[in-house]
């Protein structure tokens, strides 16, 4: 071999070894999954054997009576599982049970996870909640209120936070409006330049609308500011550090095999319906909607925000973080009020919400509830409206199982 082409090889050796290395460390791993530990002592919890027995036979009958045609529910009491099952099936034709391994999109419950990767970023000052959007994205500099002159205030990263931003709702809206959070096709980079186009509907911060177009303006802000992408940077600032290896924005078309199938209840009978699942290539993720993960990574989320922003013993995100996250970030509401990335209630008089939950187009739900100590996660692939009553009796009956303390 002459020196030209052993010069070439490594070269090309060395190249190999840095592309790897990105790979590795920017790709999410998936494999066994990070699992909260399984409670060896009921009765020392109160916890009877026919509560436990009324959690199977809430679920088993919606899926006997095709409420439902699949699901899992899991929940943990102060640090360990009590109850961990799945129901149904996957696929109907097929008849493959739905198991509590299922990889799943949870739609909207994406708030929280995408929340917390910017609240962790926040931890290491890359962004500050009071940063100006057009600081990142010049766009967005001199931004108009519709039929106003004047350029609106400037909208802050904790505005995209808390739906204050002045963005339109997910309801009611255009197709071309709808279509810049439902076009799968398009990267986010792109969405983000035509969202820019558009005059805000209100001055930021004086309002609350739930809008998905605001947590992809804010995922945007993330990737400008790091330089990479989003997937990147969620796997690097929390999914990794927390040990969740099957949670991701991206998953491959093989892992997408794996996803059931969504469903629809038309008449008496449920009928398949698409699913991000069957889109063949996901090159915008939707930063408030478009995450995949398991029933046990959800667990794990929620109990590191139960304590305070520490799982396993490592510190994930600041307890300030955390705390921040509970407190009412968007102006009072008669109903629910928001904090970043939760819907919040029982709030205590030092303001901060004990009870933190989010819920999904897809039917996921996720309950963080400080006050039992108690973390509750739903899953199931279908939609919300069709399965609210299943979970909404399956937390009631873990609010009695767990009494909330008297001397609160």
């Amino acid at each position: 071999m002459n020196v030209t082409t052993r010069q070439a090889n490594q070269r090309v050796w060395r190249l190999s070894i840095l592309v790897l290395t990105y790979l590795a460390v920017s790709l999410p791993v998936f494999g066994q999954e990070q699992k909260i530990p399984a409670a060896k002592d009921f009765h020392s919890r109160g916890v009877k054997p026919n509560q436990i027995e009324s959690l199977s036979s809430i679920l088993s009958q919606a899926v006997r009576e095709q409420q439902i045609a699949g699901c899992s529910f899991l929940v943990v009491h102060k640090g360990e599982t009590i109850f961990r099952e799945a129901f149904g099936y996957a696929d109907i034709d097929s008849k493959r049970p739905f198991t509590t391994e299922e990889l799943l999109p949870i739609a909207s419950v994406s708030k929280p996870f995408m929340a917390s990767v910017v609240m962790a970023l926040v931890d290491q000052g890359k962004l500050n909640l009071d940063d100006p959007v057009e600081k990142y994205l010049p766009a967005f500099k001199g931004k108009r209120v519709k039929d106003r002159q004047s350029p609106a205030r400037p909208m802050t990263i904790r505005h995209l936070l808390s739906h204050t931003a002045g963005f339109w709702g997910n309801k009611g809206i255009t197709p071309e409006k709808m279509d810049l959070i439902r076009n799968f096709q398009r990267p986010l980079a792109e969405t983000i330049e035509l969202v820019a186009e558009y005059d805000l509907v209100y001055e930021p911060g004086t309002k609350w609308i739930y809008s998905g177009v605001g947590y992809c303006v804010l995922g945007r802000v993330a990737e400008v500011a790091l330089g990479q992408s989003l997937e990147e940077i969620s796997q690097e600032a929390l999914f990794r550090p927390l040990g969740l290896k099957n949670t991701t924005f991206l998953p491959s078309k093989e892992t997408r095999k794996t996803v059931p199938t969504g469903y629809l209840k038309k008449g008496e009978k449920l009928q398949k319906q698409p699913s991000l699942a069957q889109i063949e290539e996901l090159r915008f993720i939707l930063p408030g909607g478009s995450l995949f993960t398991t029933l046990d990574e959800m667990a794990v989320f929620g109990q590191m925000h139960l304590n305070d922003g520490v799982y396993n013993g490592k510190r994930i995100l600041s307890e300030a973080s955390v705390t921040e996250m509970r407190r009412l970030q968007s102006p009072d509401r008669p109903k629910r009020t928001y904090g970043f990335g939760w819907f919040r209630d029982d709030v205590s008089e030092t303001g901060l919400a004990d009870l933190l939950f989010h819920s999904g187009a897809l039917g996921a739900r996720l309950r963080i509830d400080r006050s039992r100590e108690v973390v509750c996660v739903f899953l199931v692939h279908q939609s919300s409206a069709q399965t609210v009553d299943q979970p909404n009796k399956l937390f009631e009956q873990v609010d009695e199982m767990f009494p909330a303390p008297k001397d609160r």
